[in-house]
């Protein structure tokens, strides 16, 4: 899915990311969402960092 959101990211600084919506989109707008980067492979949660090794949430 692309989605310009700004973050980079959090184990390399690289903006190349590939981004999963993991919630439901909020009366707002807002979603949550996962990122995977495409240079280093981390995979991690938009809002609060945290890093997977596996995901339940992406698969």
């Amino acid at each position: 899915m692309i989605i310009e959101c700004g973050c980079h990211c959090i184990k390399c600084g690289s903006t190349e990311l590939d981004s999963n919506r993991v919630g439901q989109v909020e009366d707002d707008g807002y979603f949550d969402m996962h990122h995977t980067c495409k240079q280093c492979n981390t995979h991690f949660d938009h809002l609060d960092g945290e890093t997977f090794d596996n995901c339940k949430k992406c698969k």
